[in-house]
């Protein structure tokens, strides 16, 4: 008997032993989604709890930042003539006209638009015909003197000063005072500030000193505004 007990305590140890040292397994874990929600509570899946974090944080962008805006230059420029110059902006590539764009970043918002560029002005239109105080210089030849007289060519050159002082279009009625004539002729205006002229002129040498030359000529040449 004694010796049957002996055999039981040696054959049991091993397995107390093995019991006292292995620890206790877990419960195993259930899965928040099939966790049930407690009764009187509101429960937010994983998948809207993700977007819920992206919507405060895009809130939050919009509260502390500032939208930025890149808008395409446009230039309209008048010069002294009235004549109006449009520059900048960009080609609308489907029919070519002028368009500008407007770009605004905020947070993750990209807009991008594009609008059309119209310049409307009110032009006067200046008048046909007037008065004015129109100065000129002027290179002109006497055309009588070298016939009439048989002196050489240099003896019908003629320079000086002539005031337009009336002017329809393009023509203009011109006082002249020249170094050897002064007379009235009929001017055009070939550019801005250049034209041609005919007229009547009266020398001076003939008027003073009662010389054989023509005391009546005709002057052509050209004039050169101021």
């Amino acid at each position: 008997m004694k010796y049957l007990l002996l055999s039981l305590v040696i054959l049991l140890l091993p397995s107390a032993l093995l019991a006292q040292e292995s620890p206790a397994e877990p419960p195993p874990e259930v899965p928040v989604a099939e966790q049930p929600c407690p009764e009187g509570k509101a429960c937010v899946g994983k998948e809207d709890m993700e977007s819920i974090v992206v919507i405060l944080k895009e809130r939050k962008c919009l509260e502390e930042t500032t939208p930025s805006f890149k808008v395409s230059s446009v230039t309209i420029l008048t010069d002294t003539a009235g004549r109006i110059y449009y520059q900048g902006g960009e080609k609308d590539p489907k029919n070519s006209k002028a368009i500008y764009s407007l770009e605004m970043d905020w947070c993750h918002y990209h807009v991008t638009t594009h609008g059309g560029v119209r310049v409307i002005a009110a032009v006067k239109e200046p008048p046909i015909w007037g008065f004015r105080f129109r100065p000129k210089a002027y290179l002109g030849y006497t055309v009588l003197t070298p016939f009439l007289e048989g002196n050489a060519f240099s003896k019908g050159i003629d320079a000086g000063l002539m005031l337009d002082f009336v002017y329809y279009r393009w023509l203009n009625l011109n006082a002249a005072l020249g170094f050897r004539t002064f007379g009235i002729g009929l001017g055009a205006d070939l550019t801005t500030n250049f034209g041609g002229y005919l007229g009547y002129g009266v020398s001076w040498e003939a008027l003073i000193n009662s010389t054989k030359q023509p005391l009546h000529n005709i002057v052509i040449g050209f004039n050169f505004a101021f």
